[in-house]
């Protein structure tokens, strides 16, 4: 069978046995939309669905496309001991006679250290760094609509019980599709829990105009060298991503090393008060 030499070029790079191809053109000749038409049916995939990008997922798309064309984007790992921090969230889960969210205990010692370094209590925009008073702590949360970043204000100032009633209502807010712009401004920092979805670490992407975000992985059951000894502990890796531009690592580190200081440490540094005898 004669075909074109174009055909026949492309023919070759998908080792493709001509034969097989129905021509359509004068006396059965395969063309070049004979070839592709075949080609499309058996190498590329079947689309099934098709979604346009609207709404809140367009807003976040655009947000963190910004990020990623102007952050300076690094990521340092850090593993932290949570035995200490696992107990007390069993001990607080029995005064509330409800399992105390991960998230929800691990919003104090973040925000504390937040007021130990404010150089990432801040957001970058133009030429200016800018820090905060306020600790304004988004929440990446899973929705309907994708991933939203509703946010938590004063996280620092607020005791126990009204943080528990905050966290709550923004979780069902964004579960009932009911959050209001005013949920969404305001952050001057961020959190992203996927310790729920079995991750061990992850390179988070700063949520702008922020300088950090912190990642929370998984906590798991490993052994650890400790005092000459090995033994079976609870661990977990944090994940901060920050903007270079703003931030300088040492102290990026120094800040990380302040949350696992205050994890491994949490019935001391976490400033619960007047919860006993609720």
């Amino acid at each position: 069978m004669k075909i074109d030499e174009k055909v026949e070029l492309i023919a070759d790079q998908y080792g493709l046995d001509v034969n097989k191809v129905k021509g359509t053109g004068p006396d059965g000749k395969i063309t070049q939309h004979d070839l592709e038409t075949y080609i499309k049916g058996n190498y590329i995939p079947k689309i099934k669905k098709e979604k346009k990008i609207f709404g809140i997922r367009k807003i976040i798309a655009e947000r963190l496309s910004k990020s990623y064309r102007e952050a300076v984007h690094v990521t340092l790992n850090m593993e932290v001991k949570m035995d200490a921090f696992t107990e007390f969230r069993e001990k607080l889960s029995k005064r509330f006679q409800k399992k105390v969210s991960y998230t929800l205990l691990m919003l104090k010692p973040i925000a504390k250290s937040l007021s130990d370094f404010a150089d990432l209590n801040a957001t970058i925009e133009e030429n200016k760094i800018i820090l905060y008073e306020n600790i304004n702590i988004n929440l990446a949360i899973e929705s309907s609509n994708g991933l939203i970043t509703p946010v938590i204000r004063d996280v620092d100032k607020k005791d126990f019980q009204h943080l528990i009633t905050d966290y709550k209502d923004i979780i069902e807010r964004s579960k009932n599709n009911q959050l209001k712009y005013k949920d969404f401004i305001g952050g001057t920092f961020t959190i992203s829990n996927l310790g729920m979805f079995n991750v061990d670490f992850f390179n988070p992407i700063i949520n702008p105009p922020q300088v950090a975000i912190l990642g929370l992985n998984r906590i798991i059951k490993k052994p650890i060298v400790e005092e000459e000894e090995i033994k079976v502990a609870r661990v977990m890796l944090l994940s901060l991503t920050f903007d270079h531009r703003a931030v300088d690592g040492a102290l990026a580190a120094e800040f990380l090393d302040r949350i696992r200081e205050y994890f491994e440490n949490t019935e001391k540094n976490f400033g619960i008060e007047g919860t006993k005898n609720e």
